[in-house]
């Protein structure tokens, strides 16, 4: 069933037991705790290089955060590269704990190439 773009963001969010300002700081957005609280209850949307830094802060894809918000579940018959063959079965042979810690520093790594790339104005 589809649900409202806020209301799937306000849920990756508390998933993350982020507060609306530390999704403002993780995200670099240049807004403010209550622009995060406009989006989350429908009073605005976000643009796409927004919506980009939260799928980022919240560990996900701007395709997942729609897909969700329209309702849309895709069937893929994926097939992926060596690489992320590779990097699940390493995920995979991770306990719990050290999964989520390897999640955050994957996600760690992707907000600072962000970051980076935002600074050279690429």
């Amino acid at each position: 069933m589809p649900e409202s773009l806020g209301y799937v963001l306000k849920r990756l969010r508390e998933k993350r037991h982020y507060t609306q300002q530390e999704v403002v700081e993780r995200s670099g957005l240049d807004r403010s705790a209550s622009y995060i609280s406009s989006i989350e209850t429908n009073k605005t949307s976000p643009t796409v290089e927004e919506l980009e830094a939260l799928a980022v802060v919240y560990g996900t894809t701007v395709f997942d955060i729609l897909s969700q918000a329209k309702g849309i579940d895709p069937k893929w018959d994926f097939t992926p590269n060596p690489d992320v063959r590779l990097l699940f079965s390493f995920y995979e042979s991770l306990s719990p704990e050290r999964r989520k810690v390897a999640l955050e520093f994957v996600q760690f790594l992707a907000e600072k190439e962000r970051m980076e790339k935002s600074a050279r104005g690429s």
